[in-house]
């Protein structure tokens, strides 16, 4: 699975990446606990709610990403987290909390990892059904107009880390397929030894564009009704140059 080979470097190329979790913050402490998290991952977001007081629980199928997520528990312990957050290692399409929440949030492309509208019905259904009538989910995707009118690239540098001593360069390859509306990405991973000696990893993904239209036709065939599109974390409205689409839709009653 991609994210069980990314994990390694996952944590390390998003460490500085913070300007949503305000965004995520705000919305639990409009809407209140329970909070459920779709595609927690390693805690990014799940851990920032929890440290603040939330009740969160984490949906996610990797287990290399979890793996990562029950590392940071035990130092957060320590931190004195007051409600532990519940992890659940399972699918959007299957998963089962036992329980209903007041907010579901789906932070950073996690909706674009599901590749067909069946996909996406399926996970919004079931979503749905975790929510009390009323309760908002937000999806924060990729603004799919400023992708379309992206070219293919060839090999480009984005970015530079370290793991421990060894420096990483990361390198993307970016092919569309605008007619099933999917993003075919190769992330390359350099990894350079202090002697010099060089590994590299390689890592597929494909990501699927969602355009707004589209988007609330979905959400109404699964049980929402779409309340905002916005294009930052700002809560400015989606237009074109954003790089964000931010959806938040309310579960029908």
């Amino acid at each position: 699975m991609t994210y069980d080979v990314l994990s390694r470097y996952y944590d390390l190329e998003n460490a500085d990446f913070t300007e949503d979790l305000e965004f995520w913050l705000d919305l639990a402490d409009t809407y209140g606990d329970p909070v459920l998290e779709l595609g927690c991952g390693s805690g990014r977001v799940l851990l920032h709610l929890a440290r603040r007081g939330h009740a969160v629980t984490g949906v996610d199928n990797s287990p290399d990403m979890l793996a990562l997520l029950e590392a940071k528990l035990k130092q957060a312990t320590a931190r004195h987290i007051a409600v532990p957050p519940t992890r659940l290692s399972a699918s959007l399409h299957d998963f089962q909390a036992g329980h209903r929440f007041k907010l579901a949030i789906m932070p950073f492309n996690t909706f674009m990892h599901l590749l067909t509208l069946d996909d996406q019905a399926a996970a919004l259904t079931n979503i749905r059904r975790h929510l009390e009538a009323g309760a908002p989910l937000a999806l924060d995707l990729s603004n799919p107009a400023d992708a379309y009118a992206a070219a293919d690239t060839g090999l480009t540098p984005e970015r530079t880390f370290r793991d421990g001593e060894t420096l990483v360069q990361q390198f993307s390859i970016l092919n569309l397929d605008r007619t099933a509306q999917l993003a075919h990405i190769t992330w390359l991973y350099d990894s350079i030894a202090p002697g010099g000696a060089v590994q590299r990893t390689v890592v597929p993904m494909t990501l699927r564009y969602t355009f707004p239209g589209e988007m609330r036709l979905l959400l109404e065939r699964c049980g929402f009704t779409l309340a905002h599109l916005y294009g930052n974390y700002d809560c400015s409205p989606l237009a074109d140059g954003n790089p964000r689409m931010i959806v938040v839709a309310t579960a029908a009653g």
